[in-house]
């Protein structure tokens, strides 16, 4: 093969290479120790707060890519936030509690 049909080659199979995106969340809990958090004497005040900081770092994030609105401003209290993770995580066991955080400020993103 000569170099440019190696080169034309190459260039043609980077161009079918997908794109893959990755994130690391320290300390994450999944529905079932977020669901079983009281049962078991788990602490209530770090799945609690650790959720607290995740969804103000998704706001903090937001507000960076450049988004005037304040999507955790439409919420009236932590309670509401940890009633809407109980029932994310019921009918998602299998899900982490970054998923349900992802999910519910995705649906306050669309709220008006």
């Amino acid at each position: 093969m000569k170099i440019k049909q190696k080169l034309i080659l190459c260039v043609f199979a980077c161009s079918l290479v997908q794109p893959v995106f990755g994130q690391t969340t320290f300390g994450d809990r999944d529905c079932g120790i977020w669901i079983n958090r009281k049962k078991n004497n788990f602490s209530e005040l770090g799945a609690t707060s650790w959720l607290h900081g995740y969804m103000s770092g998704l706001n903090v994030m937001h507000k960076l890519n450049g988004h005037k609105d304040n999507p955790l401003g439409k919420v009236n209290s932590v309670d509401q936030i940890h009633l809407w993770m109980d029932k994310y995580c019921q009918k998602n066991p299998l899900s982490n509690v970054s998923d349900g955080g992802d999910a519910l400020f995705v649906e306050l993103m669309t709220r008006r």
